[in-house]
């Protein structure tokens, strides 16, 4: 099955948690929200380590909306932290040699005219009489 973005509001559930206690019951209640939105037992949901310590540093104090990547194979689903990256694959590997002309001819013309830094000279402030 192909993985499924989702959105999970934990400020609802955790502004009536005390601080010392968030990190346990949100793990807790992301299980709960993806057993209920994938269709699966809460035993049957892993979530990632990546998740879990930015679930502990992150959003325990934040609080903001949670969106997770939600994968199921075999009955399991497996939560992890989504990203907005693309996988490396769909970039381009390397420019064409033609490009490659072209920008060294830029970082020439910029290496050949560095603008040296002028000093302004400081004027010198009369200094005020002590009062009597």
């Amino acid at each position: 099955m192909p993985a499924k973005l989702i959105t999970i509001n934990i400020r609802r559930y955790l502004v009536t948690q005390p601080r010392s206690v968030r990190q346990k019951r949100l793990s807790r209640y992301v299980r709960e929200r993806i057993a209920h939105y994938m269709k699966v037992s809460e035993e049957n949901v892993k979530i990632d380590t990546a998740m879990n310590s930015a679930m502990t540093k992150v959003y325990t104090k934040s609080m903001m909306p949670i969106k997770a990547n939600v994968n199921i194979d075999n009955g399991v689903a497996k939560v992890s932290l989504y990203s907005d990256k693309k996988p490396a694959d769909t970039q381009k590997a390397e420019p064409k040699a033609a490009d490659k002309k072209a920008g060294k001819g830029k970082q020439e013309q910029k290496k050949e005219a560095p603008k040296p830094e002028q000093k302004k000279p400081e004027a010198a402030e009369p200094k005020a009489k002590p009062k009597q």
